[in-house]
């Protein structure tokens, strides 16, 4: 607990007046700003003179003051990053004198401008940044490492609650600094209002409590105020230079910000007809030709330029065409163009023109073109490539150096030793061309595939991956994969598999042929039976060759007792009796012994399997 310091100091409560500052905010809801700058900050504290606050409100986390006497809340904004010092400090007197009052603090931060800070969720312990309760009239308030814009929330308290003056100042000159302006935002530096009679200047401030609105006289060449504005904004009628000057009364802090306002004319914009063009391979066209016609209504020309969209919403937006002179030509496509006044930025009306071009019918080449070859890499089959798109078109094929054909569809017998096969597309009435290339490439079927096995039917189950190998064409080549008689895979990988004889067929998926694996036996056991005598499932027994020999096999219920042995070297399984008599259908379980004749170790395996009825 504090030690109440007894020097007393009589103060004359009645002869105490404050006449350029009133008593801080009480509550965090009523906050007031405050930075350092580069001077000692005065202020009277509060006390019961001047606020009816007694102690702190609830919800905030005080940290290390265990009484909040008479609080006074604070927020500080960053303008330079840095580490910040303050000389927190409470005496008798503004000017520093008289007796010193203990004076105790708390800090949180950092938040956000404009975030909601005054509740218990953010003034919070892992918020809090510095605290002190010493019995001291000055003390240090460190906000180590704040960034710019960063906004930090202090409370400080009148631990022995009699009136007197708190001062702030920031002592490490070297370190970040706290933003001192007041305007919460300027009124911009040139402003051009295009069509319109008035224009309304808003410089609302939280802070500030005195508006005062100037304009520049050109014939003095000073700033005359505007008797009767002082309020946050100023309509505007007339070009000229504005000034507004706002003061703060609680800080004794003023600020300004200038303005010019110029009032222009929106230009005129002239017709324009449809912009044609050729579409070509790499289709550009120049939509500046129209450019003449569309300022053509305005007087000094050069004063003014056109302004492109591609949309309406474009337009809206202001999101024009940055390289009109080059633009992607899309047939049909619909321009939307603006004229503006290159000074002020004042735009026109909007005048619409659309792209029009001979349209191409949508034709393609593929970027690859498979040729399907056998193992010696000889073309099993021709391949054609292009669509006859009728007698008012003609084509040139060539393998990069030689015309190849003329003909609409080219057929390849044999792969050309090029690299590309590339083909010219003319259309002889408009004259438009276009290019394009494909890119030949060989590509076999599998030559064989082989297969990896992991897992057992004994535990997770087989997991099977087949490799296609001896492919030509590999990286080009598409493969699909399937297990017996199943539906083709992506995957190469089966998961799953169930005991029994199995193959796996890979084909390729440009035709170029299908390769199926040797047979493969997997050992295992069936999960059900029905001895229903239906000649099927009518027994049960491990599906098994030769790779593995059982040298016993037991039958079990599911309370452990020994139902049935089978005949390792029979082939009739278990019937689904015991002693002549029907067992009824449930869960019964096995236990195999046998030795893996490719390990030749001796191994033992238990589930179970299921009969039903």
């Amino acid at each position: 607990m504090k030690v109440f310091h007894t020097l007393i100091i009589t103060l004359l409560l009645s002869g105490f007046s404050i006449n350029t500052m009133y008593g801080q905010g009480a509550f965090c809801s009523d906050i007031e700003p405050f930075c350092a700058g580069s001077e000692r900050l005065t202020f009277p504290n509060s006390n019961s003179t001047n606020s009816s606050q007694i102690n702190g409100e609830a919800g905030p986390y005080y940290g290390c003051l265990e009484e909040q006497p008479y609080p006074a809340w604070f927020f500080l904004q960053v303008e330079e990053p840095g580490d910040l010092r303050f000389s927190i400090s409470q005496y008798e007197n503004e000017d520093g004198s008289g007796a010193p009052l203990d004076v105790d603090f708390v800090v949180w931060g950092p938040f956000d401008r404009g975030e909601e800070y005054c509740n218990a969720s953010a003034l919070n312990e892992a918020n809090l940044i510095d605290c002190s309760y010493l019995p001291d009239a000055v003390e240090t308030m460190t906000i180590p490492g704040a960034m710019a814009n960063e906004v930090y929330v202090v409370v400080i308290t009148n631990f022995q609650q009699l009136p007197g003056f708190i001062s702030l100042e920031q002592t490490n000159a070297s370190g970040g600094s706290t933003d001192c302006s007041i305007l919460d935002s300027d009124l911009g530096d040139n402003i051009v209002v295009c069509d319109d009679d008035e224009y309304i200047l808003d410089g609302t401030t939280d802070e500030a409590e005195i508006y005062e609105w100037y304009v520049y006289n050109d014939n003095t060449s000073e700033y005359e105020q505007i008797l009767g504005e002082d309020g946050p904004t100023l309509t505007v009628t007339q070009s000229g230079d504005y000034r507004l000057v706002v003061k703060d009364l609680v800080g004794a802090s003023s600020d300004q910000d200038d303005v010019t306002v110029t009032f222009y004319e929106s230009p005129e914009i002239g017709e324009v007809l449809n912009l044609s063009t050729c579409a070509e391979s790499d289709n550009f066209i120049d939509l500046t030709q129209t450019a003449p016609e569309l300022i053509a209504p305005n007087v000094n020309q050069n004063d003014f330029r056109v302004v492109y969209y591609e949309s309406t919403e474009a337009v809206e937006n202001n999101e024009p065409i940055t390289q009109p002179g080059s633009f992607a030509f899309q047939s049909g496509l619909v321009i939307y163009a603006r004229v503006e006044h290159i000074e002020s930025g004042c735009l026109s009306e909007t005048e619409q023109f659309e792209l029009a071009t001979f349209d191409f019918p949508d034709y393609q080449l593929p970027e690859i073109t498979i040729f399907c070859v056998n193992a010696g890499n000889t073309p099993v089959s021709a391949v054609t490539l292009g669509v006859d798109l009728g007698a008012d078109y003609t084509y040139e094929w060539s393998d990069g150096t030689n015309i190849i054909s003329t003909n609409a569809i080219l057929t390849l017998n044999d792969i050309p030793l090029t690299e590309t096969i590339n083909l010219n597309l003319s259309h002889s009435i408009s004259g438009c061309e276009r290019e394009f290339s494909t890119i030949p490439v060989a590509v076999s079927r599998p030559g064989s595939v082989s297969i990896s096995i992991t897992g057992s039917d004994f535990g997770d189950g087989y997991t099977v991956t087949a490799t296609a190998e001896e492919i030509i064409g590999e990286d080009y080549a598409g493969l699909e994969y399937r297990l017996d008689n199943n539906n083709w895979q992506e995957s190469n990988i089966f998961n799953q598999v169930p005991p029994g004889n199995h193959v796996v067929s890979v084909r390729e998926t440009n035709g170029c042929g299908e390769t199926t694996s040797e047979s493969f036996f997997l050992v295992g056991y069936p999960r059900f039976f029905t001895p229903n005598s239906d000649g099927y499932n009518d027994t049960w027994n491990l599906i098994s060759n030769n790779d593995i020999t059982i040298k016993r096999l037991y039958v079990f219920d599911r309370y452990g007792k020994l139902i049935h042995q089978l005949d390792p070297r029979g082939i009739k399984g278990w019937d689904g009796t015991y002693n002549g008599r029907d067992l009824p259908a449930d869960d019964y379980w096995f236990k195999v012994e046998f030795i893996d004749q490719k390990t030749g170790e001796h191994r033992e395996y238990m589930s179970n399997f299921t009969l039903k009825r």
